[in-house]
């Protein structure tokens, strides 16, 4: 089992609003590399909703990029999805995609849940842990707030420490990804790879 911290200091450059400001958008949908654990997402994600006692569920996207997974979800009468996003280029794509999503940033300077953030009984993190300075700290916040049951979230397991994306602040093989979740009072449910990533469902204890 691995984990890597991929950064010196408190906090991580990446994983701050300042960072991503001029970042260009990416469509993640459209993107080859990208569109297997966006639709293994989707699928996990009516996993959840089915092992739920009714419908229509709320799901948050925290983090949401572009809109990609939130237009795969606005197809499921059973979903009320919405998402939530610091990166300004990004906003395009919800227009786009005719989802509903806000610019804002989810996690202060200390990575405490901003208030103006509704979690949801779904929360979606696909490509958001391994940028985040505490991820452990974010997942444990969500797993005792009492409203959230499960979380879908994606990382690479294909990253170290000595081989990985300069934007990380994190990197976890699947052992490693699997007790990230588990430490934080998950029982993950289901664990799937596709490519070069690692999708994780998972359910608060």
């Amino acid at each position: 089992m691995s984990e890597w911290k991929l950064f010196d200091g408190e906090r991580a450059t990446v994983s701050t609003a300042e960072f991503h400001t001029y970042r260009a958008r990416a469509p993640h949908l459209e993107q080859w590399a990208h569109q297997g654990r966006l639709y293994l997402a989707h699928e996990f994600v009516l996993d959840a909703v089915s092992r739920m006692s009714h419908t229509p569920v709320v799901v948050s996207d925290l983090g949401c990029g572009d809109g990609g997974l939130l237009q795969l979800l606005a197809a499921s009468d059973t979903v009320f999805a919405y998402g939530y996003d610091f990166q300004p280029s990004n906003a395009v794509g919800w227009a786009e995609r005719n989802v509903t999503a806000r610019p804002v940033n989810v996690f202060d300077s200390e990575e405490i849940i901003n208030p103006e953030v509704d979690l949801g009984q779904i929360v979606v993190m696909t490509e958001v842990l391994e940028h985040l300075t505490r991820p452990h700290s974010v997942l444990h916040e969500i797993s005792t707030r009492g409203v959230t049951h499960f979380v879908v979230a994606s990382s690479p397991w294909t990253e170290s420490d000595v081989s990985h994306d300069e934007c990380h602040a994190w990197a976890w093989d699947q052992a490693g990804y699997r007790a990230l979740f588990e430490d934080a009072c998950f029982t993950v449910v289901r664990h799937e790879t596709t490519g070069m990533f690692q999708v994780i469902l998972a359910e608060v204890r």
